[in-house]
């Protein structure tokens, strides 16, 4: 007689969790993002170093080259999407190899930032008392304040203190210290509600001790509004990473550097905001973004002339956000206790 495999639970929990189109198409998106992270080494094996020039000393400098690349007949020339005038590299190679150090950077900064607020938040609700009470005061503190201002003052006081290689560090710390907070309030209020429900009731009656209710019950169903907050850290992350980068950017090309003075204006940066001195996708867009307004629409060039230096590092930015935005919302769907029936 034919035998049938029966699918263990976990099985077709996963089946389930792949037939949502949001989290499929977010996997996918993102998956490549990966592979780009995993075959830089490859493809730029020396390192690469982005140190903003000025733009005002453009007579120093090459003019930025176009994009080379061509579908018909497929050609990728030496800068397939184009190159600024700030580095020594063009946007692809920028993009590429800088996707290891900002898939680092975001997963060093959402993953902890999650564990801690989530482990804070349920018990927070769990035990209630004065344990809520502390951890609720400090939450709120710490959401009663501007997320950048702690940082900035942060990095005031530690950056001076150490190297510049150690400034992104310094950052991911700096990040994880107040990016725990929104984790902490929105699952201790999921929490809180749960604990209430007729089948937390019914498991208490029946005798489950504290732990088994807290891992089956509660934990399962308190993760969607941390994962749906995911998507937030991310963005606040870039957006960080980004603004830091642009004012950096902005201050020491009005410093006056040029071509042959590269990065003498660092040394005033670097105690305020850390300054990535490799390719990092916020610094690539800062750069194309600072290029003389040369990205914005002009009576010739509805694009701007230099439309490459933003809007290509802008696309790729976007959408890494959105595919972290898919996946959070296809598992939190499919944690979701409609789904389940």
């Amino acid at each position: 007689m034919p035998t049938f495999t029966r699918y263990q639970p976990w099985t077709e929990s996963l089946l389930a969790l792949l037939r949502r189109p949001p989290f499929v198409v977010g996997a996918t998106l993102l998956s490549f993002y990966v592979a780009t992270a995993l075959v830089a080494p490859l493809l730029y094996p020396r390192t690469l170093t982005a140190i903003p020039v000025d733009t005002a000393l453009l007579v120093h400098c090459s003019a930025p080259q176009g994009p080379t690349l061509q579908f018909f007949p497929l050609s990728l020339g030496d800068h397939p999407l184009g190159q600024t005038e700030y580095m020594g590299f063009g946007v692809a190679q920028g993009l590429i190899a800088g996707s290891r150090w900002d898939l680092f950077l975001i997963s060093a900064i959402t993953v902890p930032s999650m564990l801690v607020g989530t482990f804070l938040g349920l018990a927070s609700a769990t035990y209630g008392g004065w344990v809520d009470r502390v951890v609720m005061t400090v939450t709120d503190a710490f959401l009663s304040v501007p997320y950048f201002v702690l940082v900035i003052l942060v990095l005031i006081l530690t950056l001076p203190r150490v190297s510049p290689t150690q400034g992104p560090y310094l950052f991911i710390g700096a990040m994880n210290g107040v990016m725990w907070a929104p984790f902490t309030r929105v699952v201790r209020g999921e929490a809180t509600r749960i604990r209430q429900m007729t089948y937390v009731e019914s498991a208490k009656a029946s005798g489950a001790s504290p732990g088994r209710i807290l891992l089956h019950h509660i934990l399962p169903n308190s993760a969607s509004p941390a994962l749906a907050q995911v998507p937030v850290t991310v963005a606040l992350t870039l957006t960080f990473i980004i603004a830091s980068q642009f004012i950096t950017t902005a201050i020491i090309t009005s410093g006056g550097t040029s071509c042959s003075t590269l990065g003498a204006g660092l040394s005033s940066i670097t105690p305020v905001v850390p300054y990535f001195n490799y390719p990092e996708w916020g610094g690539i867009l800062s750069a194309g973004l600072a290029f003389t307004g040369g990205w914005l629409p002009q009576p010739d060039h509805p694009f701007g002339v230099y439309w490459w230096g933003a809007l290509i590092p802008g696309v790729w930015i976007a959408a890494f956000g959105l595919s972290i935005l898919l996946i959070s919302d296809g598992v939190r769907d499919w944690l979701s206790p409609k789904a389940r029936k």
